[in-house]
């Protein structure tokens, strides 16, 4: 197992659990390269795990190096030009699928500039590498043509999966943020351009590129999607921040491990049901600052879980 994309859990160890979910996705991914897998949707709160899931999901499939070729951007909380995130978003997909066919990993992490992907083009003899980067690079100066440069960035996961007979994965991280964040104006200081997220409602109907959208706003998320994506071209997936009984002892385990934070087998079962066998809570209570905090007792472990929820 390689890591290319670095993941935000952490060390990859530390991903425990969720067999059921790994599982069932498992199942939709085998389908994407014969075209039967639609387009879905993660539903679920803030620290679900969401994040780490479909990042641990790219990571599996750029390690398999099989039929599906994955690409992962997330839609940061930061104002910007959307001419911008037009270049952001191509140079991030370009780099990926260029990190994919020849294995180097560090394009992910690093992504290469409009004029490094285009010479790898050249070279390579991917005459739409090339066709798209002087696209970008002469229209970014002439106003009229930001929406085609837009245009040109989103829909070349589905344009290279036709061109080349291929299936690429489409992974879209905290996707409500592209309604609240990108501006038409190169000062962003108008109103945000709210009907960006319909640039996505033909390419999510897509059976050669389908997406795997996420959001750590779930009401926010699903108005986006109903208005703009229309509902029924996403299936939605419930993702649990709870892990199973078992799964979630592992966790407890494996953070006191890493932190190297003393426990006992009792004590461990205790933080478990306490923290109802979520990753995120689990984490909480093993690093907590609390001045008292010792987890080789009940009362301990008691107080500083209290501590955690009332702080």
């Amino acid at each position: 197992m390689q890591y290319p994309l670095t993941e935000k859990i952490g060390e990859p160890e530390l991903l425990v659990g969720r067999e059921k979910q790994f599982k069932h996705f498992g199942k939709w991914i085998k389908n994407i390269p014969k075209r039967l897998s639609k387009s879905r949707v993660i539903i679920a709160r803030r620290k679900s795990g969401k994040t780490s899931f479909v990042q641990r999901i790219f990571n599996q499939l750029w390690t398999e190096n099989g039929a599906v070729i994955p690409f992962y951007f997330e839609f940061d909380e930061n104002k910007m030009w959307y001419p911008n995130l037009a270049i952001k978003y191509y140079r991030a997909f370009a780099s990926q699928y260029i990190s994919f066919i020849t294995r180097n990993s560090k394009l992910i992490k690093h992504p290469l500039s409009l004029e490094k992907i285009r010479e790898f083009g050249v070279k390579e003899s991917i005459t739409a590498l090339v066709d798209d980067v002087d696209f970008l690079l002469q229209n970014k100066g002439i106003e009229g043509s930001h929406d085609l440069m837009w245009d040109t960035a989103c829909h070349a996961p589905h344009r290279f999966a036709d061109l080349y007979d291929q299936r690429i994965l489409v992974i879209l991280d905290e996707f409500q943020n592209i309604t609240k964040y990108i501006y038409r104006d190169e000062k962003c200081k108008e109103e945000p351009d709210e009907t960006l997220a319909g640039s996505y409602h033909s390419l999510a109907e897509s059976k050669i590129a389908p997406m795997l959208v996420t959001g750590s706003y779930a009401g926010w998320l699903l108005k986006v999607i109903s208005q703009y994506l229309e509902a029924g071209r996403l299936s939605q997936i419930r993702f649990s921040p709870y892990l199973t009984e078992d799964e979630g002892l592992e966790a407890v385990y494996k953070y006191a491990s890493f932190y190297e934070e003393p426990i006992t087998n009792d004590t461990a079962m205790q933080i478990n049901k306490l923290c109802m066998a979520d990753p995120f809570f689990i984490s909480c209570v093993i690093i907590s600052s609390y001045e008292d905090k010792d987890l080789t007792t009940s009362k301990g472990v008691a107080d500083t879980v209290d501590y955690e929820i009332s702080e």
